[in-house]
């Protein structure tokens, strides 16, 4: 399996209410217990014209209030809700979240999105940031775009917390330019037999193997599921 870490959790903007470790790769969050909402940002912004991947692993069962990931920008008041049990990300229009529960929300507005997830769960997250989609995936199944019009904001990875000992780790965190080689692929994708014929070219099987992540819609094309599925 890929491993890659483009960026890690940023000390210097997490709730007094969190413990890194791993390199800063793992948070926990209230280690003691919860009297509020604990959240964290990652330390690197997403550029203009790159898209973007991660994935999250929740190491602890979840319960209470919400746990949440998503993204956010600089204004995103993290310890807002430090003596408040909220649901954080998404609550105001800096931030965008995904909920445990399955739902999204953004600008105080939530929505039903995807099923909920718990312990042991992967959520991969893809930030495109040509297009401004923002795309959740459940054990590396894409759940649909969530968010639209995210271009122009320079945005940052996060997570949130009202649960005592939960924890999540970042397991894989890459990036790639948009290309023309890449654009032509997600024109394609649609389209089966015209990516069987390309999977035989060796060059692009290759880059298609190594960034699966970067054609969602690609499931289902035969020889490639073989490799995604880890």
């Amino acid at each position: 399996m890929l491993t890659v870490h483009e960026w890690a959790w940023d000390e210097q903007v997490a709730s007094p209410a969190t413990l890194l470790s791993k390199q800063n790769r793992e948070v926990r969050f209230h280690p003691g217990y919860s009297s509020g909402t604990a959240a964290v940002r990652g330390d690197s912004p997403f550029r203009q014209g790159n898209v973007y991947y991660w994935e999250i692993k929740m190491l602890t069962s979840l319960y209470g209030t919400d746990v949440m990931v998503g993204v956010g920008t600089k204004r995103a008041e993290l310890d807002k809700s430090a003596y408040q049990f909220c649901s954080l990300l998404g609550s105001d229009k800096e931030s965008w979240g995904f909920s445990y529960t399955g739902r999204l929300q953004h600008n105080g507005k939530s929505e039903w999105y995807g099923p909920p997830f718990g312990k042991g769960s992967i959520i991969g997250i893809y930030l495109d940031m040509w297009k401004g989609t923002l795309e959740f995936f459940l054990n590396r199944r894409p759940l649909g775009v969530a968010f639209k019009s995210l271009q122009g904001s320079v945005l940052y990875p996060m997570v949130c917390s009202t649960a005592a000992q939960s924890a999540m780790r970042v397991i894989l965190s890459v990036s790639h330019p948009i290309s023309l080689k890449l654009l032509s692929l997600q024109a394609l994708k649609g389209d089966r037999e015209a990516m069987r014929e390309l999977l035989t070219v060796p060059g692009l099987r290759n880059f298609i193997a190594s960034s699966w992540w970067l054609l969602s819609g690609l499931w289902f094309c035969g020889p490639i599921c073989i490799y995604i599925t880890f």
